[in-house]
C-alpha cells in the first residue's frame, strides 16, 4: 500500500468526494488504469460519484501520489485547476454565485471554503490598488505541495472568473500568482491558458485589481445567499461536533503579524472562560500550550523548507523575537537545530506528528 503523505498524520481531515472523482476522471482520460490509480485507497469510482460522499484526506493523499507516480507530469495541477466548475463545491459554490460583489463572494470563500477543504486558510489584503491573497496550509502537504498549491490557486482564480462571469480565454486573466517553487516544465505548455505565474516568492499568493472586489455578480440572489449560509453553517457544525475541542482551538491558531492567540483570545472566540477551555482540552487529553506549539512546529517547518527565509525571518514569523529561544523550542520538538533540519531536508518530510510537540517553555507568551 503506498505510504500516505504527512497530510494524512496531522488531522483526521474529510474532504468532498467530488475532488477525488475530479482527479481520477483526469488520469482516466489520460488513458491510466483505474484499479492503479486507485491502488490502497479503499475507494471505488461509485463511491466517488456520490454526491454527498466525503473520503479520509488520508485517501485523497494516496489517491494523489498514485497519480504523481502514474502520470508524473506537473501538467495536472493545471488541468485539475482550469476545468474546476462552480457546482463541484456543493452549497460552497452555490453560495460563491449568489453573492452580491466579488468582495462579498471572497469573504464567503474565506470562512466556507475552509469548513469544505480544511487544509488551507487564506488571509486577504489589499496593498495599494492590489488586492492580495495568500494561502497557507493548515495541514502540511510534505512533497506533495507545489503540487497541490498550484492546484488551489489555478483553481481558485478560475473560480472568481467564472463567478465574474469572465472568460479568460477571451478576455484574459485578472489575476497573478505568486509560488515559492521553481519553474514546473509543463508550467511553459500552459503558460497561455493559465494566470501569470511569478516564481521563487516568499509566499504563495494570488493578487489582483482591488477595483474587481465591488464587481456586481450578474447571477446575485440573497435569498439563496443565505441558504447557502445556513447549509454550510450546518455542515460547520457537524465537524466542530465530530472534532471536539481540540480542533477547534487548532483551527483558530493562525499566526497573524508574528502573533498567535493566546488561551484568553481563543476561549473569547469560542465564547468560553478559560478555565472551561483548559478543563475541556486536559479530558481530552492535551492542553492549549501543546497544540500551540505543535501549531508552531508546523509554522516553522514550512518556512524553514524555503531557503529564501533566514532563520532569524521564520523565528520571528513564528512568535518567537530571539532566535534562540526558538532554536531551543525547535531542537525540543524535533531532535534538530532549525539549520540541522533544513540541511538534512526536513522540508521535504512536513510535520513530524510523533507527539514531540510538548511544552517548548521557551516560546513567548
Amino acid at each position: 500500500m503506498p505510504t500516505p503523505s504527512p497530510l494524512t498524520a496531522t488531522l483526521n481531515a474529510t474532504l468532498p468526494a467530488t475532488y477525488a472523482l475530479s482527479l481520477l476522471s483526469l488520469m482516466l482520460e489520460r488513458g491510466q488504469p483505474e484499479a492503479e490509480v486507485l491502488a490502497g485507497t479503499q475507494l471505488s469510482r461509485e463511491q466517488l460519484q456520490d454526491q454527498r460522499a466525503q473520503i479520509g484526506a488520508w485517501q485523497y493523499a494516496v489517491l494523489l501520489g498514485n497519480a504523481m507516480k502514474l502520470d508524473g507530469d506537473h501538467s495536472l495541477a493545471y488541468e485539475l485547476g482550469l476545468r474546476s466548475q462552480v457546482t463541484k463545491h456543493g452549497f460552497v459554490g452555490f453560495g460563491l454565485i449568489s453573492c452580491a460583489t466579488l468582495r462579498e463572494a471572497i469573504e464567503f470563500s474565506e470562512r466556507y471554503f475552509q469548513a469544505r477543504v480544511p487544509a488551507f486558510t487564506n488571509v486577504l489584503s489589499v496593498v495599494g490598488d492590489e488586492v492580495v491573497i495568500e494561502l497557507r496550509e493548515t495541514i502540511p502537504l510534505g512533497p506533495q505541495r507545489d503540487f497541490v498549491m498550484d492546484l488551489v490557486v489555478v483553481e481558485l482564480c478560475s473560480l472568481f472568473a467564472k463567478v465574474l462571469g469572465l472568460d479568460p480565454a477571451v478576455s484574459g486573466w485578472l489575476s497573478d500568482i505568486g509560488v515559492p517553487h521553481a519553474e514546473p516544465a509543463a508550467y511553459a505548455r500552459y503558460r497561455d491558458r493559465l494566470p501569470r505565474f511569478h516564481f521563487h516568492q516568499k509566499a504563495v499568493e494570488i493578487r489582483f485589481p482591488a477595483r474587481l472586489l465591488d464587481e456586481p455578480i450578474a447571477t446575485a440572489d440573497p435569498v439563496s445567499v443565505q441558504l447557502a449560509i445556513e447549509r454550510c453553517e450546518q455542515e460547520i457544525s457537524r465537524q466542530e461536533a465530530a472534532s471536539g475541542t481540540r480542533g477547534l482551538v487548532l483551527r483558530h491558531l493562525v499566526c497573524r503579524e508574528g502573533r498567535y492567540p493566546d488561551v484568553g483570545d481563543v476561549a473569547a472566540t469560542l465564547h468560553l472562560s478559560e478555565r472551561t477551555l483548559k478543563r475541556r482540552l486536559q479530558d481530552e487529553g492535551t492542553s492549549f500550550q501543546t497544540l500551540l506549539d505543535r501549531i508552531r512546529q508546523r509554522d516553522a517547518q514550512q518556512l524553514l523548507a524555503n531557503p529564501a527565509l533566514a532563520i532569524k525571518q521564520v523565528a520571528e514569523a513564528v512568535g518567537y523575537s530571539d532566535p534562540a529561544n526558538f532554536a531551543r523550542a525547535f531542537a525540543k520538538w524535533t531532535g534538530l537545530s532549525p539549520r540541522e533540519w533544513r540541511t538534512q531536508g526536513g522540508g521535504r518530510t512536513g510535520f513530524v506528528a510523533s507527539g514531540r510537540g510538548a511544552d517548548a517553555g521557551s516560546g513567548p507568551n
